[in-house]
């Protein structure tokens, strides 16, 4: 397991993700400043598993032996990084799929100003795909890619805002670190324009609502193409986990005077669980 994070974190990981593996499975937590120094020892039988897009950028580079699954990581990020491994490769993604969010921000946001889409280099964004699925909920994208410091970004995000209500964001690793996630929702506070957040995180930072997967449901789609692999050969598809969440921040719900469907409404309708009803 490559990565590249808090130790105490990847150990967690690596302890639950254990216990749904067989008991003979291995697991082996390295950092990747030490896989590079040990790479030439892979087997054609071992799966790296990778923490994040720079952790599976890095994998894709340097190894030719075995297979590699991604975790923790956005679907646009996986598909900019894939066509660089010459081994097979699967995915668990972070985020949701685009039809997901769209359809709970087609039953909430009457607004149908362009929603804004701002993202990296670091991504694969099939532009035409994404204006077709929204245009299926009533919605147009307006897109711009930036570059990644925060100068760009914020001038980015003021230039989509002249005609725009709310950001679309994407899981992108590299335009959102260092802080820039904060300095982005700061921004759309005091112009009370709104973000639909990738995670869980986006939405307490202050982000309208986000539609997401939790470490346990990540984790047991990991562990499902360990298994596949390891018993039949078999490496499944990348793809987002069954069981996904969607969270709203209850303050800018209340400002925009916004309704929300219930709990059970959120299940039966879109298949998603809320904060208190998740089984």
């Amino acid at each position: 397991m490559i990565h590249d994070t808090e130790e105490s974190s990847v150990r967690s990981l690596t302890f639950q993700l254990s216990k749904l593996l067989p008991a003979n499975a291995r697991l082996m937590p390295v950092r990747r400043a030490l896989f590079v120094q040990n790479v030439s020892s892979l087997k054609d039988d071992d799966v790296i598993v990778t923490v994040g897009a720079d952790s599976f950028r890095l994998a894709c580079s340097v190894v030719s032996e075995g297979a590699v699954i991604a975790a923790f990581i956005g679907k646009e990020e996986y598909l900019n990084i894939q066509p660089q491994c010459s081994i097979p490769v699967s995915g668990v993604f972070s985020g949701a799929p685009l039809d997901k969010r769209l359809n709970i921000l087609e039953a909430i946001w009457f607004d149908r100003k362009p929603l804004a889409v701002i993202y990296s280099d670091h991504l694969f964004v099939d532009e035409q795909e994404m204006m077709n699925l929204a245009d299926q909920h009533g919605f147009i994208f307006r897109f711009l890619k930036t570059e990644t410091d925060r100068l760009s970004v914020l001038k980015s995000v003021n230039f989509v805002l002249e005609d725009s209500e709310l950001i679309f964001s994407l899981v992108d690793t590299q335009l959102y670190k260092n802080g820039i996630a904060q300095d982005i929702l700061r921004l759309l506070f005091h112009k009370q324009k709104v973000m639909i957040g990738p995670s869980f995180a986006f939405v307490r930072a202050g982000s309208l609502f986000a539609v997401y997967s939790d470490n346990e449901a990540k984790l047991k789609a990991l562990a499902e193409r360990l298994i596949m692999w390891d018993t039949k050969g078999v490496l499944l598809d990348a793809a987002y986990p069954d069981r996904l969440r969607v969270s709203f921040n209850s303050y800018l719900i209340k400002s925009h005077g916004i309704v929300l469907p219930s709990s059970s409404y959120l299940k039966d309708k879109y298949g998603l669980c809320s904060e208190t009803q998740c089984e």
